[in-house]
């Protein structure tokens, strides 16, 4: 379909496919592939693997991935498939070099790709100023649904995601804890390891440092309190370990 001109999003297909009959060839892909079927039967096909059919799943590929794709016979499936330049870091580490990932769809899940995908499909067929915002809620909340069942698969099998396990436990404690404005050799201690380890992992993991991430927290957590009226800005100031109202003023100022 072309290229989307200022945006992420390079494939778009939601539609009836009968791989049975005319299959997708095997071949090594250049984007990131998300392939959802939310009604029928598809498998991946792999060099070298038998093929397995599968009902509502979702895949997803990283590019110089090698398949193609197979159906059951003549009978129709339902697919959901969107191409992107790109996915969130956390996602490619997930993936690793020319991977993929398969996971299952619960009906709920299936209901909701159809939904973002027609919402893309007003963008696609009518470009308009919002259409990369569009993409990128669109990549996001796939990102996360892929995401999220992957870690949840590492955590199962005890598997892949130490490193993401030591940040978000890092992460955890720090929100647990941020009234008393711990300080990274803190934090590094919680999760078993040190200060300079502990950058090591938030920049490999989240491709930025500790300092960087635990004030982003700090300021998300100021902005949620500050939505109420009744919260005065010390007691905001205080929560968020700020040692006086005067230094958490003159933070957000910086900010």
């Amino acid at each position: 379909m072309g290229d989307c001109v200022g945006g992420m999003l390079i494939y778009l297909v939601e539609d009836t496919r009968r791989y049975g009959v005319t299959p997708c060839a095997l071949d090594r892909r250049r984007r990131w592939e998300f392939q959802a079927v939310v009604s029928g039967s598809i498998g991946m096909v792999r060099p070298g693997e038998a093929t397995r059919l599968a009902r509502r799943t979702l895949w997803l590929s990283g590019p110089g991935h090698a398949h193609g794709w197979a159906g059951d016979g003549a009978r129709a499936a339902k697919v959901v498939v969107f191409h992107f330049r790109s996915v969130p870091e956390p996602l490619r580490r997930a993936v690793g070099d020319d991977g993929a990932i398969e996971m299952a769809l619960t009906p709920a899940a299936c209901r909701r790709l159809v939904e973002l995908a027609r919402r893309a499909r007003v963008y696609w067929d009518h470009p308009s100023p919002g259409m990369v915002m569009c993409y990128e809620h669109v990549l996001l909340e796939l990102s996360l649904l892929v995401y999220e069942a992957w870690q949840g698969d590492a955590v199962a099998t005890g598997s892949g995601a130490d490193n993401d396990r030591r940040v978000r436990d890092a992460l955890r404690w720090y929100s647990e804890r941020m009234a008393t404005n711990p300080g990274q050799e803190e934090v590094a201690r919680a999760v078993n390891v040190s200060p300079s380890h502990l950058r090591r992992l938030f920049h490999e993991v989240l491709k930025s440092g500790p300092k960087q991430v635990l004030d982003q927290l700090r300021f998300q957590r100021a902005m949620q309190l500050m939505a109420d009226p009744a919260i005065k800005l010390g007691a905001v100031s205080e929560a968020c370990g700020f040692d006086s109202q005067t230094a958490f003023s003159r933070a957000v100022k910086t900010k």
